[in-house]
């Protein structure tokens, strides 16, 4: 049985990883590689079949990495399948997931949210979107956002969106994330606007702002499903649920400000770009 930390421990330390795994690699030799990340919350339900996803990729990753907010109960097992767990005490929302990311060893990092099972394609179609010419933030859910100074997702590229057979560039993406590690820095050059919310927001602000760094959508051709970023039929039962935090309280305005606030700093937009 792998070891555990005892609740005691959780308590004092607050932070700790689940238990002893194997040496993290050196960044150099294992630097073409591909590390997911996971968070779990309220739906670690979902965890196993997430995990199996990512193992049945035809481009695995080299380590699956599990983020637990707040010590849920369905994640104390989990070391038996992830890499590398973390357990917290507090609820870092989903900030946790991406300051863990600046820890990988590999070249790239692959997010998930809890309600997004990948297709089997999805981590070989976002390196081929990458190397042939699109060297941005890569996402499965991809927004254009309207001229107006304010959040709307009435525009979307992805699987839950338009099915286009190119790369196409949004102005930010969620769901699943693919990315060069080195594009983290851009995240924390300023801080969020909120750590409510808007976490897709500030990325790809960021990065564009700091680092000229833009956000893509690879290919989620209707003929390929196998690509996509999700299999549909399990991201819109998942997203649906209760606990989808699209359905908590001051969602939507929180969005509409952070969306505000980084325009006034100095992000803009597609539809700034194209007059």
């Amino acid at each position: 049985m792998p070891a555990r930390l005892n609740e005691a421990q959780h308590a004092s330390e607050g932070i700790a990883f689940q238990r002893r795994g194997a040496p993290l690699p050196d960044g150099d030799s294992d630097d073409d590689g591909v590390t997911a990340i996971l968070t779990v919350y309220k739906r670690g339900h979902y965890l196993q079949a997430q995990v199996d996803a990512l193992r049945a990729q035809s481009c695995p990753p080299r380590e699956i990495w599990v983020w637990c907010n707040d010590n849920d109960d369905l994640a104390r097992d989990a070391s038996h399948i992830a890499d590398r767990v973390l357990l917290s005490n507090s609820n870092w929302k989903f900030w946790g997931r991406f300051s863990l990311a600046t820890m990988v060893r590999t070249r790239w990092v692959c997010l998930l949210d809890d309600d997004i099972l990948p297709e089997p394609e999805w981590l070989a179609n976002c390196l081929a979107t990458w190397r042939g010419g699109f060297p941005g933030i890569l996402g499965g859910s991809g927004v254009i956002l309207p001229r107006e100074a304010r959040y709307s997702s009435k525009h979307k590229v992805g699987w839950n969106g338009h099915h286009y057979d190119e790369p196409t560039e949004v102005d930010l993406v969620g769901h699943a994330w693919f990315f060069h590690r080195d594009h983290l820095q851009y995240l924390w050059r300023e801080a969020p606007v909120s750590w409510e919310n808007g976490e897709d927001i500030h990325f790809s602000a960021m990065a564009l702002k700091h680092g000229g760094v833009h956000t893509y959508v690879p290919p989620h051709p209707e003929s390929d499903p196998t690509r996509w970023s999700c299999r549909p039929e399990f991201g819109k039962i998942a997203g649906r649920t209760r606990t989808a935090t699209h359905n908590t309280e001051g969602h939507g305005s929180t969005r509409d400000e952070v969306v505000r606030s980084l325009r006034e700093g100095g992000w803009q937009v597609l539809a700034e770009r194209d007059t």
